[in-house]
């Protein structure tokens, strides 16, 4: 006898998948991470991580950094790397995908979890005028990047997706607007490959525009982590440059870091606005799903404020980043398998154009800045 759903629920968890249709997609998700990344009570050697760090060592560093961390190799990747073979080479069940449903429950609780590693303590030493420019580089990066996204005609949920990754440069940005903006996993992967190229390139090409225009090592640091924005690609170009300038990066890195929820919130808030004022275009996509304004991004900016009154103490702070590890991995594991590569294909060659088009505005922008800083002796760091 079919019961209705109404009658069997007993609590908002009732709409959830039972264990048992749940637990193969699960279990698949379970062993994917376990085999990607070293995590926190997983004692297994042969994991992706570890692989790419022995190739690392059998390469050696490029510009002192290990060439995976250039190619920004982490806790999301690795398992969505390894999800996205399986998944297309071999097929997903039928049986796996009720399982794989709960990336939708694993992203919004990850992102809540992150708030402890946002700490704007971290970036005070840099001073406030450096920290005011991190901030206005990553509105106005954010902003271009949404407006030029219109100008060519994007799937706003795209388009806001590269300018939040663009703007924070962090890549992996993408997977937190993905539940914020409602995206489709390929253009969650097409924006996660459009601002990787664009660091990959800028990274190698920048340290040649530096000489030329003979910056200072400080003034350079600066181009690096604002203009590259993706850690491993900043340092990648800031050592490329000098030794010096590498140094500084890692003094003016933490600033970046510390602001990037200012940026993937500004065009949260931005898709947010604009899909109430237009609720009923065609265009208008970005948010749209979001009755009202989302549960877990009302707790995620609490707990953003209230860390930074340091109620959370370093021992559980890394704690928490190391369960954060354990939901990624599980997301990106579920989102690699259940995303056929012509998902991603189809979105085609406009988001590499706009990221190119707004990062090398940026990086106009900022050496023109720097450079009449330089002029009137103004001080960067």
């Amino acid at each position: 006898m079919n019961i209705p759903y109404e009658t069997r629920r007993r609590s908002l968890f009732s709409c959830l998948y039972s264990l048992r249709e749940s637990l193969p997609g699960l279990l698949a998700m379970f062993f994917i991470a376990l085999f990607s990344n070293n995590l926190a009570g997983n004692p297994n050697p042969l994991t992706l991580e570890n692989l790419f760090r022995w190739l690392d060592a059998v390469i050696g560093p490029i510009n002192h950094q290990p060439l995976f961390q250039i190619l920004n190799s982490n806790f999301v990747w690795n398992p969505f790397l390894m999800g996205l073979v399986i998944g297309n080479v071999f097929g997903v069940p039928d049986c796996w995908k009720r399982g794989l449903s709960f990336i939708h429950i694993l992203m919004p609780l990850g992102i809540i979890m992150l708030a402890p590693h946002f700490m704007f303590s971290h970036a005070e030493k840099a001073g406030l005028p450096l920290i005011l420019a991190a901030f206005a580089v990553m509105l106005f990066t954010a902003s271009l990047t949404m407006l030029l996204g219109r100008l060519l005609r994007m799937d706003d949920r795209h388009y806001a997706t590269i300018a939040g990754a663009l703007s924070t440069g962090d890549p992996h940005v993408v997977a937190i607007l993905m539940p914020m903006l409602k995206s489709k996993g390929g253009q969650v992967i097409n924006a996660l490959g459009c601002v990787l190229l664009f660091g990959l390139v800028t990274s190698f090409l920048l340290p040649l525009l530096g000489h030329a225009l003979n910056m200072d090592d400080k003034a350079f640091a600066v181009l690096s982590v604002f203009g590259v924005g993706n850690t491993g690609q900043t340092f990648n170009a800031a050592f490329g440059y000098s030794y010096e300038a590498g140094h500084w990066a890692h003094y003016v890195e933490p600033v970046r870091h510390a602001l990037m929820p200012a940026g993937f919130l500004f065009v949260f808030f931005v898709m947010f606005i604009r899909a109430r004022r237009y609720p009923h275009a065609e265009n208008v996509m970005a948010t749209k799903a979001h009755k009202t304004l989302p549960l877990f991004i009302v707790a995620f900016i609490v707990a953003w404020i209230a860390v930074q009154f340091h109620i959370v103490k370093e021992p559980a702070h890394l704690a928490i980043f190391e369960l954060v590890k354990w939901d990624f991995s599980l997301a990106a594991a579920a989102l690699g398998l259940s995303l056929p590569l012509r998902e991603i294909a189809q979105w085609g060659l406009r988001g590499v154009v706009l990221a190119f088009a707004s990062g090398l505005a940026r990086l106009a922008v900022l050496v023109g800045c720097l450079l009449a800083a330089a002029h009137f002796r103004f001080p960067i760091i």
